[in-house]
């Protein structure tokens, strides 16, 4: 994470929300590393994997929280229902052993591997998946990755849109793709709902920062924003969610 923070740095980025993955070098103990070596620079997000047994990831979850981290990362692409009532006792905990806490899942498409790995798809992993669990635990943000990804940006607009705790991030691919393609609907959301989202960014030298701050100013000015629109979306919003303001 090191180039990591040195590309924060030549971005002008003030923290980075670092997300547990299920790989070796991305585990949630890597995380936990970097955020102790980076305090103040990183924020850690505990990957959770709720096919396990619910007594396990309730146990992962109070050792991040114990850690400091702040968010839940999830991928229900894997082949679980982030809503289905077995889950409730997790959802439970999140709201009790996080400060102000988020769950960021990624949504729509995951492409793992080459080809895409087999038992991997779409279907519990889009926001109305998260409606139950959002209704039903309103202390908890939600925050939608990819804005829920493409083929489902339009239930992204209705849950920011009606759910007090919805939110969703812009990350490349699919949440760049949606915007790039001015698809319907998107005119008319609340700018207070959406987050900048990088999905690693800073790779390559942190010059990824300066184009995204280039390309989201003008693409969210050409529909019509306005500059304290541009604030919110890349700083307000998520200072506000982090707990950082």
């Amino acid at each position: 994470m090191d180039k990591y923070v040195e590309a924060m740095d030549r971005g002008d980025v003030a923290l980075g929300l670092v997300h547990g993955v299920p790989t070796e070098h991305g585990s949630n103990r890597q995380v936990l590393k970097a955020c102790e070596k980076y305090k103040g620079r990183l924020s850690g997000s505990v990957y959770l994997d709720f096919r396990r047994p619910v007594a396990e990831v309730i146990a992962e979850l109070k050792e991040y929280a114990a850690a400091g981290f702040k968010s839940i990362k999830l991928f229900p692409n894997y082949g679980y229902h982030p809503s289905d009532p077995r889950f409730d006792p997790i959802w439970d905990k999140v709201e009790e052993f996080l400060p102000g806490p988020l769950c960021l899942s990624h949504c729509g498409w995951l492409g793992v591997g080459s080809p895409p790995t087999a038992d991997i798809d779409q279907l519990t992993a889009h926001p109305f998946c998260f409606e139950r669990a959002a209704r039903n635990h309103q202390g908890i943000n939600f925050i939608m990755a990819h804005f829920g990804g493409a083929a489902y940006y339009l239930e992204t607009c209705v849950l920011t849109l009606r759910l007090k705790n919805f939110y969703a991030d812009t990350c490349p691919g699919w949440g760049r793709w949606v915007f790039e393609q001015r698809l319907p609907g998107l005119a008319g959301l609340d700018f207070s709902k959406i987050v900048y989202g990088t999905d690693n960014a800073g790779i390559g030298g942190g010059e990824a920062y300066k184009e995204d701050e280039r390309f989201w100013t003008a693409t969210h000015t050409a529909m019509g924003r306005s500059k304290e629109d541009l604030e919110r979306y890349f700083y307000k919003n998520a200072a506000g969610l982090l707990k950082i303001v």
